[in-house]
């Protein structure tokens, strides 16, 4: 299927949002820090990964997108007592000033109070903007920043009770999880079909996570590495059966069984047709068939379904059906390949709870969908 027209401005404002997340969480004090080999001695000019960049490269890298992605979004710039004002700019100056300023003194404080709030104006503007520009990029933007933030705002040791905004409840919590579920549904023809249910699948998982205190100690590192396959997924493109381990097919019979079970209905329903059609052509060919079957099929034979059309139809019945359960059995393969969660404690097996909470999503796949 062709990508939407608008795929390339659709992406750009998921990017956005997601680092508008990030630039908060890079320099908001005590905030998180991503696992990485930032390298204490650099000489001679070493050429460091992105992994291996110090916290404040990352940081004016991080800034640095923010302001492109803004500028090509048409919600950077403002009117201020008449004059333009950048946004991206403003956060700039003041995340200098937050990075220049004595940790835990009231300097820090109130440089720390003044870039939230701007980072604050600018989500505002970019919400209502976006939103008076297309619907699609809107939901863009709030899918991007929302996945992001459940590692970027994220302080792990905060009380859920009552819920703070920086606690594992809300940001994973049931709400904000079945909304970007939607969101990510909602977006699904600008990416690969099998992403948007293994995005949806994760996100289940990761609220089961954030529920759990014992299942949520130590994750943090976890769901940095759920972050990034989130990216790899929705802005990177990258193709999610890259994720399937080898020979994963063959060990992973269970995906088809829970396929078959969630669609026993079906099954169950043409099994019995067939049979029955089966039987009363068995009848008819063998002559001992009554007067009444015989009327039966007159009839039916009138109205134009006869064994031949019969047959068609359970043919195609047949394998729409097959086409269906091996779509769900590789979609809940794909959604378990893409999880990072750690295993669940006291847990039979580990593995499977996590596999189990995967296959609690509620996206599935678009109907024509190609299963490799």
């Amino acid at each position: 299927m062709p990508a939407p027209a608008d795929a390339l401005e659709v992406v750009c404002a998921l990017r956005l949002g997601w680092y508008l997340a990030e630039v908060r969480g890079r320099n908001r004090p005590a905030g998180p820090q991503p696992p990485g080999n930032e390298f204490s001695r650099r000489g001679s000019h070493f050429l460091p990964l992105r992994i291996e960049r110090s916290a404040a490269e990352q940081r004016a890298e991080a800034q640095a997108v923010l302001c492109k992605l803004a500028g090509d979004l048409q919600v950077d710039t403002v009117l201020v007592n008449g004059q333009q004002q950048s946004r991206t700019a403003v956060i700039e100056r003041m995340a200098r000033v937050l990075a220049a300023a004595e940790p835990e003194t009231p300097a820090a404080v109130a440089a720390w109070d003044a870039l939230s709030a701007a980072i604050y104006q600018l989500d505002a503007h970019a919400q209502d903007t976006l939103a008076a520009q297309s619907d699609m990029r809107a939901a863009a933007y709030q899918l991007g920043r929302g996945l992001a933030e459940a590692y970027w705002a994220l302080d792990p040791d905060a009380a859920c009770a009552p819920l703070m905004p920086q606690c594992w409840a809300f940001l994973l919590g049931e709400q904000r999880c079945q909304e970007l579920a939607r969101l990510a549904g909602r977006l699904s023809g600008y990416f690969n079909p099998y992403c948007a249910p293994a995005v949806a699948g994760t996100l289940r998982l990761w609220q089961s996570v954030a529920s759990d205190q014992e299942w949520r100690k130590g994750a943090q590192d976890h769901l940095y590495r759920q972050l990034r396959r989130w990216y790899e997924l929705l802005i990177l493109g990258q193709d999610p059966s890259t994720l399937i381990p080898p020979y994963a097919l063959l060990k992973d019979w269970r995906a088809a069984f829970h396929a078959a079970r969630a669609l026993w209905i079906q099954i169950v329903t043409a099994a019995i047709s067939i049979g029955l059609v089966i039987a009363l052509i068995t009848l008819i060919l063998s002559g001992s068939a009554n007067a009444v079957l015989k009327a039966i099929f007159g009839v039916v034979g009138v109205v134009g379904l006869s064994a031949a059309s019969i047959q068609a139809g359970l043919k195609t019945t047949a394998q729409g059906l097959l086409s269906r359960l091996r779509q769900d059995a590789y979609t809940d393969l794909v959604a378990s390949a893409v999880a990072e969660a750690p295993g669940k404690p006291g847990a039979r097996s580990p593995h499977r709870a996590v596999v189990a909470e995967v296959r609690k999503r509620t996206l599935t796949t678009v109907g024509d969908a190609a299963v490799p």
